[in-house]
């Protein structure tokens, strides 16, 4: 199954042979460019009709202009950059993203538990109030 440290592995070996960036600037050039070729993929899904419901968080990307297969390379390649960089820096790419996975849980957790000593739940609440919320989480643990 491929994986964060797939990708890693695949990019030491490439590295180890000569094939890597010689400096750090060569990367963040590589992650702009993906970034930007994802940006047009997603403004041409907007043009066939793609839409989003973000309260939900689902969207109709798949189903037009080759959606889902063009998009998932898209941010495939997003990735893959990433782990690069993670490669580059001596970081295990899947540790860094558990850390920062619990780190997202706690904070949404957090956010939860203000709203519920209100009698609501995160649906009830606009996405001022959501940002509003998720920026004290973030001070709340800067605190501690």
């Amino acid at each position: 199954m491929p994986s964060l440290m797939e990708a890693y592995k695949l990019s030491s070996r490439a590295a180890r042979v000569g094939f890597d960036w010689p400096e750090m600037e060569g990367l963040f050039e590589k992650l702009a460019e993906e970034t930007a070729e994802f940006a047009r993929r997603i403004e041409s899904l907007a043009v066939c009709g793609a839409s989003w419901d973000w309260d939900r968080g689902v969207g109709k990307a798949a189903v037009c202009c080759g959606g889902a297969r063009a998009t998932g390379d898209e941010v495939g390649d997003l990735f893959f950059v990433l782990v690069n960089i993670a490669r580059y820096l001596s970081l295990d790419p899947e540790s860094a993203l558990r850390k920062t996975n619990r780190k997202f849980k706690r904070r949404f957790q957090w956010m939860e538990e203000r709203l519920r000593a209100d009698g609501r739940g995160p649906q009830q609440a606009s996405m001022d109030e959501l940002e509003t919320l998720w920026q004290q989480a973030k001070q709340q643990e800067k605190r501690a």
